[in-house]
């Protein structure tokens, strides 16, 4: 991939000074793009400005690129010349220094007691920065980012009887991140590449892969319960008993090197807890003891209690599913790459029982069971 510039002549002593416009090669592969001609033709177009100058280009070179520079002088006469040439204070001059800006905002709403909304935004544009940093420290990407948050009790839209407590959280956020330059064609902005491309269809799939999105989404429902419990005394089957809970979580990226990367995972919880409220039974309170050393007072103050002090029962249901798509950066156009994908489905149960059988005497029991389910994978 070279780029040439022939017939550039430097006339002495009139002028000893080569001034290339490197924003003229740009603007050569620009218009070889347009035209859409193959890299492997030489493609040639003169300055404007200096008429007697022609720039060539073949492949895909890009500034971006450089590391070595080398420089020749050729002999157009056939005869034998003897010369001198200086090369020095190379330097590069008006460069780019154009300014980005960047805005944020955030909204806040209060719904009574129904729902609490947040709202956020922010934007930054290439070349914004702080006036403490130089021209190459600041930014080089467009990044647009915005996200919406809200809590809602969803137990408000029941009846009051129903005493429901139904909170649900829910949260949505994309970021977008595009570059001032085309990643892919360094010495090139994204908003010129994007413009020499021949057909709408290659001018997507160009921002496609240049441009790296991010797409979060998060919903929840935590420990809906109806709070309905006989008065006096709890009893097994009361609704209060019951608890459930679900979650989803979606996370989406795409960008330059990936096709595509998803990560999903569903959570579902259900539980319960009874305790009871009855008080123990003191068969032998009455029994009078008439002996004075109080014989039977230990009989006396013993307490059975025929019903548990707590009971609780757990059970979670986990499942995951990841799959990643990697892009073939050395052709593009090749979709051979597998897929890594992976998916995991956890059942975990659990139980724990406190009794206290007399008052010196306390039971408890913990148990957990963990199961680990394969699922087949569908392509």
């Amino acid at each position: 991939d070279t780029y040439t510039k022939a017939d550039c002549r430097a006339v002495w002593p009139e002028a000893n000074m080569l001034d290339i416009d490197l924003s003229k090669l740009t603007d050569v592969k620009k218009a070889r793009n347009k035209e859409n001609v193959s890299f492997n033709t030489p493609f040639s177009q003169y300055d404007s400005n200096s008429p007697n100058n022609k720039i060539t280009v073949m492949g895909n070179p890009s500034l971006g690129e450089v590391r070595t520079m080398m420089i020749g002088v050729r002999n157009n006469s056939r005869g034998m010349r003897n010369a001198e040439v200086w090369v020095n204070e190379m330097r590069l001059q008006d460069y780019t220094d154009d300014g980005g800006w960047a805005a944020r905002g955030k909204l806040d709403l209060q719904l009574s007691d129904l729902a609490t909304v947040s709202l956020q935004g922010r934007m930054e544009t290439a070349g914004f920065g702080g006036l403490e940093q130089r021209v190459q420290e600041r930014s080089k990407n467009n990044t647009y980012e915005y996200s919406v948050t809200t809590n809602v009790q969803l137990g408000k839209f029941f009846p009051e009887k129903a005493k429901a407590r139904i909170p649900m959280y829910y949260s949505y956020s994309r970021k977008k991140v595009a570059p001032k330059y085309n990643p892919l064609d360094t010495d090139m902005e994204l908003k010129d590449a994007l413009d020499a491309c021949s057909t709408k269809a290659k001018r997507d799939s160009l921002e496609n892969i240049v441009t790296s999105t991010t797409i979060n989404s998060n919903f929840s429902i935590s420990n809906a319960r109806f709070d309905i419990a006989t008065k006096k005394h709890p009893m097994p089957y009361d609704p209060a008993n019951f608890t459930v809970s679900y979650s989803h979580s979606h996370k989406h990226v795409a960008g330059e090197t990936t096709v595509f990367e998803n990560d999903d995972t569903w959570k579902f919880n259900m539980g319960y807890s009874y305790s009871p409220d009855f008080k123990p039974l003191e068969p032998f309170k009455k029994i009078k003891d008439k002996s004075k050393l109080g014989w039977l007072k230990i009989l006396k103050e013993q307490k059975f209690s025929l019903w548990p002090q707590n009971l609780t029962l757990n059970s979670d249901i986990t499942r995951r599913y990841y799959e990643l798509q990697e892009r073939d950066m050395d052709n593009l156009q090749d979709k051979s790459i597998p897929m890594t994908w992976s998916q995991d489905f956890l059942w975990n149960r659990t139980m724990n029982l406190s009794w206290d059988l007399t008052g010196d005497i306390h039971l408890s029991l913990q148990t957990a069971t963990n199961a680990e389910i394969e699922e087949p994978y569908v392509p």
